[in-house]
């Protein structure tokens, strides 16, 4: 469905800005103006140890705990490439449609930094290890259309170190465990024309990465960063015709749409003032839902690219590519189209999943024997909710499926009630290793089934309310749940509330 902002509306969501006409927030166009979006992602390889160097990955151990000597910058020290982190860029790139180069080759990029102990990052700018590829969005991902974004290129590179401000007045601590960790840079086509677009391009990036094992890409935690490239045109002119900024570090998706949104909005009111869009590198403050001027383009530093003279290129064989692309698991289409026809769920509830390292998994061994649809709303709705409280993974959690099938299975049976059950999912995922029976047994727990029981307290409840209950007669039938709270109350929840 097509979105019409007013333009009090769009100056609310749009950083501020007002607009001399409408924005029209759909497959196309911000009409009259245009909107070209190209990203590009920074994702941490969910390698064991860095790109060049033995020393362990781990970047959040106790700073300057896992450095070698390359990671360190010290002299006569050399770079060894590390293999698995080969491996993981080939899962990438063929995961995201592309191909994988049979020669690489790597460059430095030159620039002093405290975070960059070599004064130079090493990289592949020229002969990246993966092109093409693309994402197809639509549906399934929040769209109501359809739409695909390329891939221009896929590169492995080292991080930086991590620089800490604000410890020493006048002083920056560096940590050099996350220098040297292998990441991928993933450069889109700028195919994209809405911040929804961008949003959703970057939440299925994450999505296929993390199924196939690439990476964990929190954007929480710096496992994932992504810098965006926006410039508008007026309707009529070439998408590709106006003055490009990059908005750098965006590390939510909230703020990327945000970003995108702020960056238009100004880029927008510019032109239409008669003004020129200066091509510069800006930030995005949230609080004020503006971009922020970081730096001019035109006073960017020469990176002075040069081929990397310690490391030979990379060849690799048709056949050593086609092991990979064998290894891969199914891709989230395929799962997302196998799931809603095999076991009849809503797309929505299998993209939801798919989100969730190992759930998938985790689902379909639990949905043995069980109706599917059941155990989908209870993933999705209650331990969802649990992970989310606890801000944790499933796969970081103590909830076994034996323990989940057992809760199901107990539901099902009349044994417990929903409200037990909830309970029980609680104790589980708090580290009780029990099974659902023992812990059952343990609660004393049994669902009401005398009828005359139940009926001689709602009897009871009824005399003791006799406003309450005149007011329900009287058509006020949310004092329905009045009365159901109390009865589920005084029975501590063995009562089932459609019984009641």
């Amino acid at each position: 469905m097509r979105l019409l902002w007013s333009v009090r509306e769009s100056a609310r969501h749009c950083a501020g800005y007002k607009f001399t006409t409408n924005l029209l927030l759909h497959k196309r166009y911000y009409r009259p103006w245009g909107a070209t979006i190209g990203l590009e992602l920074h994702v941490q390889l969910a390698a064991a140890h860095k790109l060049f160097s033995a020393a362990s990955a781990k970047w959040d151990d106790p700073p300057n705990t896992n450095v070698d000597f390359v990671d360190a910058g010290l002299p006569g020290s050399m770079p060894r490439l590390n293999p698995e982190c080969v491996s993981l860029a080939a899962r990438a790139i063929l995961c995201l449609n592309g191909q994988v180069q049979p020669r690489s080759a790597f460059d430095r990029k030159h620039y002093f930094y405290s975070d960059q102990p070599l004064g130079y990052q090493i990289t592949q700018q020229r002969h990246p290890i993966g092109r093409g590829g693309f994402i197809e969005l639509g549906q399934a991902d929040g769209l109501d259309y359809t739409k695909r974004v390329r891939i221009h290129q896929l590169q492995l590179e080292q991080d930086t170190a991590k620089s800490i401000h604000g410890v020493y007045p006048g002083y920056i601590l560096t940590d050099l465990n996350r220098a040297g960790v292998a990441l991928v840079e993933i450069v889109s086509e700028p195919d994209m024309e809405t911040a929804p677009e961008a949003v959703h391009f970057v939440r299925k990036m994450q999505s296929l990465l993390r199924h196939t094992g690439v990476s964990s890409c929190n954007m929480e935690d710096g496992s994932l960063r992504c810098d965006v490239n926006v410039s508008v045109y007026r309707g009529s002119e070439d998408r590709l015709s106006g003055t490009r900024c990059e908005l750098k570090n965006l590390n939510s998706l909230k703020t990327i749409r945000g970003a995108i949104e702020a960056e238009v909005s100004r880029q927008v009111e510019l032109l239409s003032n008669g003004q020129r869009v200066k091509q510069e590198t800006r930030g995005y403050d949230a609080h004020s839902g503006k971009t922020v001027l970081a730096r001019s383009k035109e006073a960017a530093p020469d990176y002075r690219y040069m081929p990397e003279p310690d490391l030979p290129a990379l060849h690799i064989s048709e056949d050593w590519i086609e092991q990979i692309r064998s290894s891969l698991p199914e891709l989230p289409e395929a799962t997302l189209s196998r799931m809603t026809r095999q076991y009849g769920l809503l797309p929505e509830d299998v993209a939801t999943m798919l989100g969730e390292p190992g759930c998938i998994s985790f689902f379909e061994h639990a949905a043995r024997g069980r109706d599917p649809k059941r155990v989908a709303a209870w993933i999705t709705s209650e331990i969802f909710g649990q992970l989310s409280y606890r801000a944790q993974r499933l796969s970081d959690s103590t909830l076994t499926v034996q323990q989940f099938a057992g809760l199901l299975d107990a539901l099902a049976s009349n044994s417990i009630t929903s409200t037990q059950a909830k309970t029980l999912l609680i104790e589980f995922m708090d580290g009780d290793k029990r099974a659902a029976e023992e812990l059952i047994q343990a609660h004393g727990w049994k669902v009401m089934s005398d009828t005359r029981q139940l009926q001689n307290l709602v009897t009871q409840l009824l005399n003791e309310h006799p406003r309450e209950a005149a007011e329900y007669k009287a058509g006020h039938k949310r004092r329905l749940n009045f009365f159901v709270a109390k009865i589920m109350a005084a029975t501590k929840g063995q009562a089932r509330p459609q019984d009641v």
